[in-house]
């Protein structure tokens, strides 16, 4: 069955670039009868061919200035150990999804799911225990509901007031509070080169995957028994690789705390779909802090006030990671001056460059004081002093 329309279809084959969201909401042409499903296969290897345009790039640089350096918001980075499944509903025709930002078509972690992910970890982590044959279990309360025996959480009075300021307080009644902090929506993080511009590879957030499902007439209801003679049948699915970049705005102390719990609910409860299958589960917690901080430095705009030269050299002075910042001023000083298309034989040129770097990193400036003579830290050193 044809679920295009005709004058579509050749507009749909000369697209060299398109909003993921889109391609998974409108770019099934048919809908395949075929067990196999190429031609969902194939719509399935486009979106995963979708990159992170300049577009995008320009709208996380701008949520990483609002949010990186900002006393309401803590935040944090953290890699898929693997690949994410979130979002599998959306997809529509194409029986597979993924939660997608709508204006740029790029992966993200809805707040509601992060909220809700670490809510579960910390009802879980906070749950009464009790010993049982010398081993301690989950005291849990026990409700009879339609014939069906359903276990509740049971929370000591100082927990459970954690959790209503962190999460909110669960009710149907008008009395029902939303919790004290805002779980903003998690951004995949762009890769970029040493000068911000976006890499030609890694850029790719979306992944083709197989996920079989075995037992279907089982879990279906037609048998009563999981049978190995039934057939396992392969599905295609979305799935999401890469960075993310989480933050939660609040009240410092409380946030903080929820930072914390949401570092654990990342490694050992995951977040998305098929957990327990090892899906969802993220690792290099805050492993690309100096890399955000790095390009938060960058695009943070400078002074209206400041003369031109030496804004040019702000700009560059903060892209530069704390590692690599003594080598701009010893071995790498030559490049560093030619970039800016200053002399570095010009006393005058000299004297901004390095008033610069005293007014941006004064801190680690003085930590270079006691480095060894002739080390690209003490060569780095005094040139600030000779120019300071």
């Amino acid at each position: 069955m044809q679920l295009m329309r005709n004058n579509l279809i050749p507009l749909f084959k000369q697209i060299k670039s398109a909003n993921a969201g889109l391609l998974m909401q409108k770019g099934l042409k048919e809908w395949d009868t075929d067990s196999e499903k190429p031609t969902k296969k194939a719509l399935i290897e486009k979106i995963a061919g979708a990159k992170a345009d300049d577009l995008y790039l320009l709208a996380f640089n701008r949520w990483l200035n609002c949010t990186f350096d900002n006393d309401e918001f803590v935040h944090l980075s953290a890699k898929v150990n693997g690949r994410l499944f979130t979002g599998l509903a959306l997809g529509g025709a194409l029986e597979t999804g993924a939660m997608i930002h709508h204006t740029y078509g790029m992966p993200m972690i809805a707040g509601s799911s992060i909220k809700g992910a670490v809510r579960a970890y910390a009802e879980y982590i906070f749950a009464k225990r009790k010993i049982v044959d010398n081993q301690e279990v989950i005291d849990y309360r026990i409700e009879i509901k339609q014939g069906k025996e359903i276990k509740h959480f049971q929370f000591d009075e100082d927990k459970q007031a954690i959790l209503n300021v962190l999460f909110g307080t669960e009710s149907d009644d008008d009395n029902a509070e939303a919790g004290y902090l805002i779980w903003h929506d998690a951004w995949w993080i762009p890769n970029v080169d040493k000068k911000g511009r976006l890499t030609q590879s890694n850029n790719c957030p979306f992944v083709g995957e197989i996920v079989t499902v075995h037992h279907q007439d089982y879990y279906q209801g037609k048998l009563d028994e999981a049978l190995d003679i039934e057939s396992p049948i392969p599905n295609q699915q979305i799935a999401m690789i890469g960075s993310f970049y989480f933050s939660i705005q609040g009240d410092k102390a409380w946030a903080d705390y929820a930072l914390d719990l949401l570092k654990g609910a990342l490694q050992y409860q995951g977040l998305g779909a098929k957990g327990s299958n090892g899906y969802g589960y993220f690792d290099n917690i805050d492993g690309l802090e100096s890399e955000l901080k790095k390009r938060y430095n960058a695009n943070k705009p400078v002074r209206d006030d400041i003369d031109p030269i030496t804004a040019k050299i702000i700009q560059k002075a903060r892209g530069i990671s704390e590692k690599d910042l003594p080598l701009q001023l010893s071995k790498k000083k030559n490049g560093f001056f030619n970039d800016l298309e200053l002399d570095k034989n010009n006393p005058d040129d000299c004297k901004k460059v390095a008033q610069v770097f005293i007014e941006e990193y004064s801190d680690i400036i003085t930590q270079w004081a006691d480095a060894p003579t002739g080390s690209n830290l003490a060569t780095a050193y005094q040139f600030i002093e000779q120019y300071r």
